[in-house]
């Protein structure tokens, strides 16, 4: 311990002290490359799995091909910079992937990379562990280290009085790491038990160098990511969105109309919200999230908001994919919004593969022009920004067809579904040219308040 501590940098140390106390339990080690994120991982785990007999850790990354290579490697330098006698390296069973001391204790090899055919991580769920280390956790899905940390302080900790300590170390990006870790770092308000540690590659005493020479050279996005640990560049290709348009949508001045239109996202299953935008033209004055309300509740409630801002019925869009439909039928005459469902016919919707993504770019459209606001509180903000910032599209190199990845793809990405997006996007509908209103709606104009 001592002879790392002579070497390790300021922040590798700050990242032990938190790793050692009794408050924390979750580690964010971000930030610019090489320095160091990977050998501080593997030292606590083996130091913590050689200090305490029969204890369970785990190294994990996306991929086990990738972990081997990189975080593996990590441990084995390690071993040898700091001449481990080879009867402590512990022995590796590659079948199973695991490292196995003497003592009893173990380090498992996880492969933490989405399966189709286990979209739930099932495969985690009967694990008992001790703590562990995930590398280029910004890789991972937000679920699976849900999961993950449900699994940890299950083994000895009570017997050892030690905490369910998990270490995430990444590279910046615009992802749960940056919702869960950098941001609330910044704005001062992270829980007691987590901690974020930004990091730089110049903090590594050990760096070579000319990576620092040749980072200089390269171009500015990964210039600011990779040597200054900026997590507010991304050099991720297919969004949709640039940040500054997305700031652009809470200070754009707009002409003033006193039409109304209401736009409802509603809540599917599990964490999901169901999400009311209140509109006067362009203008979003208003937006509502709901939790745990059934499909008459939601209805009553969109009633409610349609007489309190006099909204006719054909200016309203319920999203009818899942539980939707449900609060649609007793909303005659809205419009009934089904994402997959094939676009509006103007000039460009060949283009689109599907509504939603014909009015994703309607809104981004509007952003760029500064043609729509949106007045929101900070903690409504927040969530807006950080999922416009996450829409993807699927197939960015295509040229003649464009389609958005899929809401399940998202949600595995930021740890949440895109409520508040979605019902911005769906008051697009009304923007499009020749939209194809259904029958009843001219009807429902005076029938509204049946």
């Amino acid at each position: 311990m001592s002879s790392l501590e002579f070497k390790a940098s300021k922040k590798q140390m700050e990242a032990l002290r938190y790793l050692m106390d009794d408050k924390t339990t979750e580690i964010g080690y971000g930030g610019a490359a090489w320095w160091g994120k990977s050998f501080i991982g593997v030292f606590r785990v083996r130091m913590m799995a050689k200090k305490y007999p029969w204890t369970r850790w785990f190294f994990g990354r996306k991929e086990l091909t990738n972990l081997t290579k990189t975080t593996l490697a990590s441990y084995y330098k390690f071993l040898q910079l700091y001449k481990i006698p080879e009867q402590d390296h512990g022995k590796l069973d590659g079948k199973n992937n695991v490292i196995r001391f003497q003592n009893g204790s173990e380090i498992y090899l996880l492969d933490l990379a989405y399966k189709p055919a286990d979209p739930l991580y099932t495969r985690l769920g009967s694990m008992e562990l001790t703590g562990g280390f995930v590398d280029e956790s910004n890789e991972i899905d937000a679920q699976c280290l849900t999961i993950l940390s449900t699994r940890i302080g299950r083994q000895r900790n009570s017997e050892y009085g030690l905490k369910p300590k998990m270490l995430q170390t990444f590279n910046p990006d615009k992802w749960h790491v940056y919702a869960n870790f950098y941001k609330p770092w910044k704005s001062w308000t992270l829980p007691e038990w987590r901690k974020f540690i930004p990091a730089l590659a110049t903090d590594n005493p050990h760096i070579d160098q000319n990576y620092i020479d040749q980072l200089q050279k390269a171009d500015e996005i990964t210039k600011q990511r990779l040597l200054h640990g900026n997590f507010d560049y991304d050099d991720t290709t297919g969004k949709l969105f640039r940040y500054d348009e997305i700031l652009d949508l809470f200070t754009a001045n707009i002409e003033f109309s006193d039409t109304t239109f209401l736009s409802v996202d509603v809540a599917r299953l599990g964490n999901d919200s169901t999400v009311i935008a209140v509109w006067r033209g362009l203008e979003c004055i208003r937006i509502i999230k709901e939790h745990g309300k059934t499909t008459d509740q939601t209805a009553e409630r969109v009633k409610e908001l349609e007489r309190e801002y006099w909204v006719m019925r054909q200016n309203i869009v319920v999203d009818t994919d899942g539980l939707g439909a449900w609060v649609a039928d007793q909303l005659r005459g809205c419009y009934n919004f089904h994402n997959a469902s094939t676009t509006i016919k103007t000039e460009q919707e060949e283009r689109f593969g599907n509504l939603k993504t014909q009015c994703y770019f309607k809104l981004r459209e509007k952003a760029e022009k500064r043609e729509v606001r949106i007045n929101a509180d900070w903690e409504i903000k927040d969530l807006l920004c950080q999922e416009l910032e996450n829409i993807m599209l699927k197939n960015p190199e295509n040229d003649w067809k464009v389609l958005l990845e899929s809401k399940e793809e998202l949600k595995r990405r930021i740890g949440r579904s895109p409520d508040s997006a979605d019902a911005i996007m769906m008051r697009m509908v009304f923007t499009i040219e020749k939209a194809d209103w259904p029958i009843q709606t001219y009807k429902a104009v005076f029938d509204t308040y049946e």
